[in-house]
């Protein structure tokens, strides 16, 4: 990659649906030059794919983050796992790790009930190979933009960075034509209104105002993108942390840490077995434990334990289920 495919993956970070055009402007290139480069990342796999982050509550779904060990795995067994996972509509995130845990998935589910009978079912299944697993519940997710892709550092915090849970939200309601919208999106945050207006039967400027109202009712929150992180190399590695002797303003002082940070790109809050859970990209070895020490000395009156995965693959990563995947095929 050059400085223009890394000025241009930090662009889409930030907004991963603003048009070539703006990002042009902000390059000060040419449109067509951007559609070149994005073009060429996407056939690397550089950048996998755009999606929107999405306050999962107010489309009417419970999220839950499991992390698994596995045990009596051979190419067989890892092949059935991972088509079962893949075909399952209510689990967005898969993400296979080295560490603490082999197998990270997120189930959207349509209730607490709902979810408690998916991972029955994948227990039932797969029972000879989850040898055990930990649970946690979200309850606030804060992404913070990729400043490492242009070698910035965050100077002060800024409110362009995007919270998206954390909040007592009630659902919105949203018809099927709105939920349609909204599938499409999910899939691919960059789908053209024109193409959105065809599949979803609509006028352009329905479709127009039906991503407005996602936007402006919190549904859709920002606009981000998946990159393989391997390939970009950063990789990516997901942190659990336990604490204790947590005051509001400790909270507050390593949620400022975290949001200043260039290569803590997610903090999340979590109950369950663990309180917190903090996405680092950054090189393997030395410079992910650098951060890591660095965490554990300014909070050592808080952090009671750390555990690290090593993700070297994301299969999927979004926050709720693509609903209507039929309108996405040509």
């Amino acid at each position: 990659m050059d400085l223009t495919d890394r000025k241009i993956l930090y662009e889409l970070d930030q907004n991963s649906r603003q048009p070539y055009s703006k990002i042009a402007k902000s390059l000060k290139t040419s449109p067509q030059v951007v559609k070149y480069h994005v073009e060429n990342l996407l056939k690397t796999g550089i950048l996998q794919y755009t999606w929107p982050m999405i306050e999962y509550r107010k489309a009417g779904y419970f999220f839950g983050l499991y992390f698994f060990k596995l045990q009596n795995m051979d190419e067989k067994s890892e092949k059935e796992l991972f088509n079962y996972l893949h075909s399952h509509q209510f689990i967005p995130i898969i993400m296979r790790g080295e560490g603490y845990a082999d197998l990270i998935i997120g189930i959207c589910a349509k209730g607490i009930f709902h979810l408690r009978d998916i991972i029955t079912d994948l227990n039932n299944r797969f029972s000879r190979n989850i040898r055990e697993y930990d649970a946690t519940i979200p309850i606030g997710f804060t992404q913070f933009h990729r400043s490492y892709l242009i070698g910035a550092e965050k100077k002060k915090p800024r409110e362009s960075y995007t919270a998206f849970t954390g909040a007592d939200v009630k659902e919105t309601a949203l018809d099927e034509k709105e939920r349609k919208v909204l599938s499409m999106i999910n899939y691919n945050a960059r789908v053209p209104l024109v193409q959105i207006a065809r599949k979803v039967k609509i006028s352009e400027i329905s479709a127009k105002n039906i991503v407005k109202k996602l936007e402006r009712s919190g549904i859709i929150q920002s606009y981000t993108i998946l990159p393989d992180h391997v390939l970009l190399g950063k990789p990516s590695h997901r942190v659990l942390f336990k604490l204790a002797n947590l005051t509001s303003e400790k909270e507050k002082t390593l949620f400022t840490y975290c949001q200043l940070h260039p290569n803590i790109v997610h903090h999340l809050r979590v109950i369950g077995n663990w309180d917190l859970i903090v996405d680092i990209e950054v090189e393997r070895g030395e410079p992910f434990r650098k951060i890591i020490q660095e965490m554990k000395y300014k909070f050592s009156d808080i952090i009671q334990r750390v555990e690290p995965t090593y993700i070297y693959k994301i299969d999927c990563f979004r926050d709720i289920p693509v609903e209507f995947p039929e309108l996405n095929k040509e």
